[in-house]
């Protein structure tokens, strides 16, 4: 055997730098992706070291640097972070969410520069005195792509870019898109050995090919569901223990599990409680998950006096969010952008009935009257009497979760998904040794 073949049997040393907080919230609770990516590396024997931010790019909040157990973790501290929030909430106009356009591009471009020196930082200090000891930079998120590159290229190895979704598909046929929406287009244009694109409804993959990118390097693939072997052993009355006093044992449940952002559109949750209570069904909506939309969305439950019917559970951690799912009589998701994402996959396989939208992005997994019950996103009306149906109508509901039951049957576990990455990774490198 020749001393290439040789190395072919060694575990990867993979150095991760990632622009995202292992966990999106605090309380291991928010999207699962960055983390079961790290532990499926771990799990296939190979060795993991990470580089992430010490605070929340898109928050300004710190963050723990707790990975899953075998990875080395070196932060980089990042403290330009909560000044150039302070600086985003300054510029926001009074009444509005969303910077100016032309305050948002600089304040993206001067984010993407920082985290593109501090995450070089802190990777060349983590990787010190071990040169010839990396075989693999992966990249998470467009703001640290270029950095994945910068490292890699001075490593002399390949570089992989991970993305989670994107904005770009509707904005694709306008002039100027890449100057427009540099940060974004970045994730996509900066050099990679392999881009791995998750496949969320944001169609990544049809903007990689209006961008040009090199298909043959490109990976579009939809994320893992890990169902537990056996129902996480949670009762109501221990749900009851830890939320608000107002929560009610009685009631049915509905759970949604989603960042408190705009696009989320949890007002049109609210309103279908609304709704609900005002047909007379004892109703509450649980909503796993914080952000900077709680304070509008409580001032809408003020003003239609369902203050006692929406539950605010604040981030919930990602083994109790299966244990919700079980306790509950129906899922709700409303989002405008997409709602392909892992809360839905959960939902599906625990099974839960769904009321949601239409959304393209779904309709290979949802549809009306089959698995869930949909409604068009600008018809607040009929949404209120999906939810009013699937929680009125006992043999509705059953039928929703025995057809739900087939869809998801179809679903990747996360070691099945991270099985085939591996794969893809272990020959990108095989290929360069050899």
């Amino acid at each position: 055997m020749t001393e290439p073949e040789q190395d072919l049997d060694q575990p990867l040393r993979i150095l991760h730098l990632s622009a995202l907080p292992v966990w999106a919230m605090q309380g291991n609770a928010g999207m699962p992706s960055l983390r079961e990516t790290l532990a499926g590396h771990v799990r296939a024997g190979h060795r993991v070291i990470l580089v992430v931010p010490g605070y929340n790019l898109f928050s300004g909040e710190p963050v723990s640097a707790e990975a899953p157990e075998g990875i080395e973790v070196h932060p980089a501290p990042c403290n330009w972070i909560p000044r150039l929030q302070k600086l985003k909430s300054l510029g926001r106009r009074k009444g509005r969410e969303e910077l100016p356009y032309a305050l948002r591009w600089l304040t993206n471009m001067i984010a993407f520069v920082l985290m593109t020196l501090s995450l070089t930082r802190a990777a060349r200090r983590a990787i010190r005195g071990r040169r010839g000891q990396i075989d693999l930079v992966y990249a998470h998120n467009q703001y640290a792509v270029l950095a994945g590159r910068r490292v890699a290229r001075s490593l002399g190895v390949p570089n992989v870019a991970r993305l989670y979704g994107t904005f770009l598909a509707d904005l694709m046929n306008r002039p100027l898109v890449r100057l427009r929406y540099p940060t974004a287009a970045a994730g996509y244009l900066v050099p990679h050995s392999l881009l791995i694109c998750t496949n969320d409804g944001t169609r990544g993959d049809q903007v990689a090919r209006k961008l040009g990118i090199d298909l043959s390097r490109f990976r579009f693939w939809q994320n893992g569901v890990d169902v537990p072997a056996e129902p996480v052993a949670m009762t109501r009355e221990q749900v009851q223990a830890d939320a608000p006093a107002h929560l009610r044992l009685q009631s049915r449940w509905i759970v949604s599990c989603s960042r408190l952002s705009y696009w989320k559109r949890i007002d049109r949750m609210i309103r279908a409680v609304h709704a609900a209570r005002q047909a007379g069904v004892d109703c509450q909506l649980l909503v796993a998950g914080d952000g900077p939309e709680q304070e509008s969305l409580q001032a809408l439950t003020d003003e239609l006096g369902v203050q006692e019917d929406v539950v605010w559970l604040g981030a919930v951690s990602h083994d109790r969010v299966w244990g919700l799912m079980h306790l509950a009589d129906a899922f709700m998701i409303t989002n405008d952008v997409t709602n392909r994402c892992n809360p839905l996959y959960e939902a599906m396989s625990t099974p839960l009935p769904v009321v949601s939208v239409r959304d393209p992005s779904t309709a290979d997994l949802l549809e009306h009257e089959h698995n869930a019950l949909l409604a068009d996103p600008a018809d607040q009306a009929a949404l209120d009497q999906c939810l009013i149906r699937v929680l009125q109508d006992a043999d509705l509901a059953e039928r929703l979760r025995a057809n739900q039951r087939e869809r998801a049957a179809a679903f990747q576990s996360w070691p099945e998904r991270l099985d085939m990455e591996v794969r893809e990774l272990e020959s990108l490198v095989a290929a360069r040794r050899t």
